[in-house]
């Protein structure tokens, strides 16, 4: 099948930013998805995107993804806290206090947005729970292994989130829900090898895309 033909699904990361200077786990992962994913007979497009860590390079990169009508868009940034692959359920429209990578602020720590006004929270239509149910029952190469069977502190791949942050990552995600919420996600991935390594990341990643497209399929 001829690329033109192809359903299109837009992957993004990000690039350094401080704390992750040298390298962001996120961008690493998605530069290692394949570019084209099959699901019943249906080929699908992976156009893979590094965004900069700037409010201005979000919106247009943000704009020029939905001018291309994708069927999915899924936005990955890397969380320093995280233990396990998060997707994200939401994003929230007041917690922009940090400057960004060119030193910029949004004026009183919030977005107007443009289809959605002043929404102070927006959720997406995707299940995540089903989707992280799904991903950790497919996923087992992906884990921690348990110290013994009695152990009940080993690593699941991915897990249910809501705090998407204050940061570029909520602020992406919450652009992208506000021009459609049924085809947007956002994942939060841990750093390289705390615990799983950029080709395991980008394994479950590539998991999660698929049980989006699943979903979106059955509709």
């Amino acid at each position: 099948m001829a690329q033109s033909d192809r359903k299109l699904i837009v992957v993004t990361g990000f690039g350094p930013f401080v704390g992750h200077e040298e390298v962001n786990a996120s961008w690493e992962a998605v530069q290692l998805l394949p570019d084209v994913l099959i699901y019943e007979g249906n080929e699908y497009q992976l156009e893979k995107r590094k965004v900069a860590v700037e409010y201005a390079a979000v919106d247009e990169a943000v704009e020029d993804i939905w001018q291309q009508q994708p069927e999915l868009v899924v936005h990955v940034g890397v969380s320093g806290i995280a233990k396990c692959v998060c997707v994200e359920k939401l994003a929230y429209n007041h917690q922009f206090r940090r400057p960004d990578n060119a030193g910029q602020y949004l004026d009183k720590a919030t977005c107007c947005l443009p289809h959605n006004a002043h929404a102070n929270v927006l959720r997406t239509g995707l299940n995540v729970d089903k989707i992280v149910h799904a991903v950790n029952a497919t996923c087992k190469d992906c884990v921690s292994p348990a110290l013994s069977d009695n152990d009940k502190t080993s690593m699941e791949a991915t897990r249910v989130s809501k705090n998407v942050g204050g940061f570029l990552c909520g602020y992406i995600y919450l652009r992208s829900l506000d021009v459609d919420c049924k085809r947007s996600l956002f994942v939060h991935v841990p750093p390289i090898d705390k615990p799983f390594s950029t080709p395991q990341t980008a394994e479950i990643v590539y998991k999660i895309i698929e049980e989006c497209v699943q979903q979106l399929a059955d509709c």
